[in-house]
């Protein structure tokens, strides 16, 4: 494939604010040179009236000794920042240096989650996890994390409650919008281990089944092995389970999607918020697996594996079963200002080759098949790929219906 180029983010330029400085970044248009944007006449203004906010606050606060200008101007800033973006941020420098290790702490509970609606949202619990077993579903809010309410909440606030000590519990109080039930969770922390690698699996009529929980170099290498034994026993068509795969490494889903399609097939664009800043990526690499395909996709499939999916779908390469993908797909920068802290946004966002952002907008299947929401949660609990094909076919297929929907377009 062709490799994501290192592009920087803005240069800036210091513009006084009394005795601090607020930095302006924006991201370049080249990454060799940075270029300096020069604030419009709103931007002065803006900044002239938090100037006079604050010289007023200074002279006629009844309490001024309360004023800590440093401290509530980060948090000013912050607000202006969520407020744009609820997936952006302005981390202090003390948060900043921790940032990698609460991103560490809170795959504990192996859960995926996005800021909507103000809360903490469940992406998709990750195989083998205790999200997993605790039955979490793509949607849901976290409206409270050991005790303490999450509205409004940053993401490392949310990353801060939910990691801890190994085998320590953590309660969540989890609301599901779509039914409106509120239920208590009680879960066990645990070391994030190695994901469960799945096998080639053959159901009915020469139909193979394979499971992709996430998109890691190590699971691109393991789907290429199994797409060469298919292709080498002639199996008749290819079921790929991407439920619950909330993404993973960018570079990974196009070599993944490579796969199946020629080479020079549009894969997947970064578009930029600066206008003609458009970057295409393409296949450059193929084993050439033409065997027909469909896709399992539901509401915690995500990120890189919306690129994937997307991908094969717009080329008319597979076909798409179950329900409407989360709509989550963004390429996320942090920007280290002179005072140590980092600011944290979206820079680009991925498009998919019919020119559609999936941000927001997720994929629809070209077959739709939806589950009662407790069914949903029975199956995501026992894990998706871990059925008894031999010994519970019917069974099954009367439980999983995208399932035996891919299976019966397959068999045809």
């Amino acid at each position: 494939m062709k490799p994501l180029r290192n592009r920087a983010v803005g240069a800036w330029l210091a513009v006084p604010l009394l005795s601090c400085a607020l930095l302006l970044t924006a991201q370049a248009l080249a990454a060799d040179e940075p270029r300096v944007l020069t604030p419009t006449p709103s931007s002065f203004e803006t900044l002239s009236r938090f100037t006079q906010v604050l010289e007023v606050l200074q002279k006629t606060y009844a309490l001024p000794s309360r004023i800590n200008t440093a401290g509530h101007t980060t948090a000013a800033l912050r607000g202006f920042v969520r407020s744009i973006d609820p997936e952006a941020d302005l981390l202090t420098p003390e948060e900043a240096a921790v940032t990698n290790e609460l991103a560490y702490t809170a795959a504990a509970i192996g859960l995926s989650f996005a800021i909507c609606d103000d809360f903490p949202t469940v992406i998709s619990p990750r195989d083998g996890s205790p999200a997993e077993n605790g039955g979490l579903l793509a949607g849901e809010q976290l409206i409270a994390v050991s005790d303490v309410l999450t509205p409004h909440a940053r993401r490392i606030e949310v990353d801060r409650l939910l990691g801890g000590p190994r085998d320590f519990p953590v309660n969540l109080r989890v609301l599901d919008p779509r039914t409106g039930a509120v239920r208590d969770l009680h879960l066990h922390r645990t070391v994030p281990g190695p994901t469960p690698r799945t096998a080639l699996r053959y159901l009915d009529k020469g139909v193979a089944y394979y499971r992709i929980s996430q998109f890691t170099q190590d699971a691109v290498e393991n789907l290429r092995a199994a797409m060469i034994l298919a292709k080498s026993a002639g199996a008749s068509g290819i079921i790929l389970d991407l439920r619950n795969n909330a993404g993973g490494a960018f570079e990974a889903a196009q070599v993944a999607a490579s796969f199946f399609v020629v080479k020079g097939t549009e894969i997947v664009a970064l578009e930029y918020g600066s206008p003609g800043l458009h970057t295409t990526f393409v296949s450059d690499e193929s084993i050439k697996v033409t065997t027909p395909l469909v896709l399992l996709v539901n509401g915690g499939t995500a990120a890189e594996a919306e690129i994937f999916a997307a991908a094969l779908q717009d080329n008319k390469r597979a076909r798409i079963v179950g329900t409407q993908s989360f709509g989550r797909g963004f390429l996320t920068a942090s920007t280290r200002l002179s005072d140590g802290s980092v600011l944290v946004m979206p820079t680009a966002y991925y498009m998919r080759p019919s020119k559609q952002v999936l941000q927001g907008n997720g994929l629809i299947p070209d077959v739709v098949v939806a589950l009662p929401r407790e069914t949903e949660r029975s199956l995501a609990r026992s894990g998706f790929g871990t059925f008894d094909w031999k010994n519970d076919r019917r069974e099954v297929l009367a439980t999983d219906l995208p399932l035996a929907k891919a299976v019966s377009l397959l068999a045809k």
